[in-house]
């Protein structure tokens, strides 16, 4: 029975998703042709047919990576301008962190946590187009929530609280990327939703009234 052939776009995007994971685990500096062909089952000789080199294949990986990210923000869509809507961003947030190595754009934000270990280029990027798609929602639903008592004392920068809520959400999905967790959090998957909902919202200064009522309402873990 004959074998069939990728065509050679296909062939293309197998070696770019290769590709993905080994930038992914060694960085742009670290990672070696030889390393994404054996990944991607092909030669170097037919690697190079398709990419002219290693920054040519970072840079179609890169690509990849923004149309995951996009992906990733549709799904979650924005924050609505209330408390509510608030809180049910840093649940979504919490909830794509908790699927681990099961996220959509788990390679991406790996990469992310390797580029910050390097020279942070491409953490930058991503960072900058995270702020770009997701603060002007954030920053209308902190008002939102100030306004009607729900978040008490001084509001933090929207920038900056975009940023710490996009370091929780990056180090729980890095910790659950594992078949075995790095970091030993309980055991039970609702108090770590709830723990990490309560972790931020406190954070950012919503009252524990709002937050438990938040919290009373939610459906089961789907993680």
């Amino acid at each position: 029975m004959p074998v069939s052939r990728l065509s050679s776009a296909d062939r293309r995007h197998a070696i770019i998703t290769a590709a993905k994971a080994v930038f992914a685990r060694y960085g742009l500096e670290g990672a070696r042709t030889q390393q994404i062909a054996q990944a991607a089952g092909v030669s170097e000789a037919l690697l190079f047919r398709h990419f002219a080199s290693k920054t040519h294949i970072y840079r179609a990986v890169l690509r990849e990576v923004i149309i995951d990210q996009n992906a990733t923000f549709s799904a979650m869509g924005t924050a609505e301008p209330s408390t509510d809507g608030l809180l049910d961003i840093i649940c979504k947030l919490v909830e794509h962190a908790m699927k681990g190595a099961a996220a959509d754009n788990v390679e991406g934000m790996r990469m992310v946590v390797g580029s910050l270990a390097g020279d942070g280029g491409y953490a930058r990027l991503i960072y900058r187009r995270a702020l770009r798609l997701s603060l002007p929602a954030l920053e209308r639903a902190l008002v939102a929530a100030q306004s009607d008592g729900a978040i008490t004392g001084i509001l933090l920068s929207p920038t900056n609280a975009v940023a710490f809520l996009e370091h929780v959400g990056t180090m729980m999905l890095m910790a659950r990327y594992h078949s075995r967790t790095a970091v030993p959090y309980d055991r039970n998957e609702r108090i770590v939703r709830q723990d990490a909902i309560l972790f931020c919202g406190r954070g950012l200064g919503i009252t524990e009234a709002r937050i438990q009522k938040f919290l009373d309402a939610l459906p089961p873990c789907p993680v």
